[in-house]
């Protein structure tokens, strides 16, 4: 190839390489120059809309002099949003309506900062993935003379700047919406400001609804510490303005559901002002096993302390699908439990209902003891450790390994005396060798190549 060859395929390389990095970052538009009066006047908004389940719906808008306006009186993002809206099961925000607070200006220069950064009119206008039923969010910066708004529909799938994601929560932190999204001690003093009656059937609308939400137990304590009236009827929705025939004392539905969702500060409150006992100990100790015990290691403290049985069964109801697991304790449950999202917390859970006298080897209408189903491997040590018995069989004739494939698990089951002799049979009724070849279990294949023979495989 002669030099001159050799210089134009370097050019024409050089031009293909910087078309693609040119399609790959967006031209750079830095605002510069800004003055102070256009950053008092500059505004930005994130909207969140509703999805196909539970999604906060909101906008709130921070301005440059450090304004902030929260609302959920928005029009909806899209007609598809609106439908999301129209169809949601809870309104997904703790306090709606309109709501305003005001942060140091120096800070909303600073969130400025970041957008500029993120080269933010730079971005494309829109970043939707092929995909439905999920919330979309709209995030605009208004300086007036120039108007930016990047519109993020699982953004991240179509190529969206992680940067975008990060300006939303930036946005989220310094408006301090969780005050009113999710609920937080924080709301308190706007709550004040706003000149709101704590005494009201709102303020115990808002205590059930955030005990049955994700409100932090702080924000209700000190709702209840200023007067909420728990004799106000309401449904189990949370509402009292809606009456639907399955209405309750509103210490009621918090009791219920301070046990359900592992709320031991406020449960103790309403043991010590008699609600436990106009709800009554034994239906008490029924909801302890039936949610776990809220996978709380304090609410078994809070709950033991007021005389409630942390091992007791729940009751088995004659007309259920005999297939069906019942009487199970809160120990059993444990193991199992959607409602423990924290492995740590669900550990600490067994820990302390086992330290209070929880027995590991009580069993369920179908013969299970409390390592069925178990797929924390630290939480199974801790059940074989004090006593939980791996020889047992269900009333199938199973033992306790056919309740997880997970490698881990079952070999302690098998080292522990379990019998790997079976079938899963909500699982195309697979031996364990079969199961060990349809998912990775190395560990127990192993164990099975030298311990079982050929003929009783």
């Amino acid at each position: 190839m002669t030099i001159m060859k050799q210089i134009g395929c370097a050019f024409l390389l050089t031009l293909a390489f910087s078309a693609n990095a040119a399609e790959a970052a967006p031209a750079r538009h830095v605002v510069r120059d800004t003055s102070r009066s256009e950053l008092e006047d500059m505004k930005i908004t994130l909207q969140r809309s509703a999805c196909l389940g539970i999604c906060p719906d909101y906008k709130v808008t921070i301005h440059g002099d450090g304004r902030i306006v929260f609302t959920t009186e928005t029009s909806p993002t899209d007609r598809v949003a609106g439908l999301h809206r129209k169809f949601a099961p809870v309104r997904g925000v703790f306090l709606p309506g309109t709501h305003e607070d005001r942060v140091d200006p120096r800070a909303v220069a600073v969130l400025f900062d970041r957008f500029q950064a993120a080269n933010f009119f730079g971005l494309r206008n829109q970043y939707r993935a092929s995909v439905t039923d999920h919330p979309t969010y709209t995030l605009t910066l208004d300086m007036g003379k120039r108007h930016k708004t990047v519109e993020d529909y699982v953004g991240r799938e179509v190529g969206m700047p992680a940067a975008v994601t990060d300006l939303e929560k930036a946005v989220d932190e310094l408006a301090g919406t969780a005050r009113w999204v999710r609920g937080t001690q924080a709301l308190i003093p706007l709550l004040e400001n706003e000149h709101f009656d704590f005494a009201s059937a709102d303020a115990a609308e808002l205590l059930v609804e955030g005990v049955q939400g994700n409100a932090d137990e702080d924000l209700l304590v000190a709702l209840f510490d200023r007067g909420a009236p728990l004799s106000v009827p309401v449904g189990r929705d949370g509402s009292t303005s809606q009456p639907g025939g399955d209405e309750a004392p509103a210490g009621i539905r918090l009791l219920e559901g301070s046990i359900k969702a592992g709320r031991p500060k406020l449960f103790s409150r309403l043991a010590s002002t008699g609600w436990l006992d106009r709800l009554g100990k034994d239906a008490a100790a029924q909801l302890f096993a039936q949610n776990a015990g809220g996978c709380s290691a304090d609410l078994v403290d809070a709950v033991a302390s007021a005389g409630v049985d942390i091992d007791a069964p729940e009751t088995i109801n004659p007309n259920a699908d005999a297939r069906e697991a019942q009487g199970g304790t809160a120990l059993m449950k444990l193991g199992t439990s959607y409602g423990c999202k924290d492995e740590t917390r669900r550990l600490a859970a067994a820990e302390r209902l086992i330290a209070k006298g929880a027995n590991p080897n009580r069993i369920d209408s179908l013969g299970r003891n409390s390592l069925y189903g178990v797929e924390n491997v630290a939480l199974l040590d801790l059940l074989l450790q004090h006593g939980a018995d791996a020889t047992i069989k269900d009333r199938e004739g199973l033992s306790m390994i056919f309740g997880s494939w997970t490698d881990d698990i079952v070999i302690r089951l098998i080292e522990a005396g379990a019998s790997p002799v079976g079938n899963y049979g909500f699982d195309s009724n697979r031996t364990l060798l079969e199961e060990t070849k349809a998912r990775r279990m190395p560990k127990v294949a192993a164990w099975l190549a030298s311990h079982i023979t050929t003929a009783e495989r």
